[in-house]
């Protein structure tokens, strides 16, 4: 039996009912968190548009202080010559700091390839920052 109702209004009907928002202070995101890349409105306290908890937590800290995992490398100079060891932050890093910590991680210089899943200490005893080498070389 076929439904008289628009596909649009039928897709809207399996969702969750929207909350309302502030518009003055609602901002759009798409999430980065799981596959799914919902696309988010928020306020700051009610979030539209999330599929899972994840995303609406993902929102929230996007309003307050938007958060990133950093993927680079960093130069090995051994023996065997020079080498780039891919690494990631250990933990989400302020979005408005990464140039800063990229100009640290980019100074470093290892004098040897360490192992899959080893964390390298970059930063300084006021602001640590720990890497992870995410990836071997032969």
């Amino acid at each position: 039996m076929k439904s008289n109702m628009p596909a649009k209004e039928k897709k809207k009907s399996k969702g969750k009912a929207e909350k309302p928002l502030d518009r003055d202070k609602a901002r759009r995101f798409t999430c980065i968190v799981c596959p799914t890349c919902c696309e988010l409105e928020t306020d700051g306290t009610e979030v539209n548009g999330a599929r899972c908890p994840k995303g609406e937590t993902f929102a929230l800290q996007e309003m307050v202080m938007p958060l990133r995992v950093i993927t680079t490398t960093v130069r090995c100079e051994t023996s065997k010559g020079v080498a780039m060891l891919p690494v990631k932050t250990a933990c989400p890093v302020p979005l408005s700091g990464i140039s800063e910590i990229m100009r640290r991680i980019k100074s470093l210089r290892l004098s040897e390839i360490l192992a899959l899943g080893s964390r390298i200490e970059a930063g300084s005893p006021a602001e640590p920052l720990d890497l992870i080498v995410t990836g071997e070389l032969d």
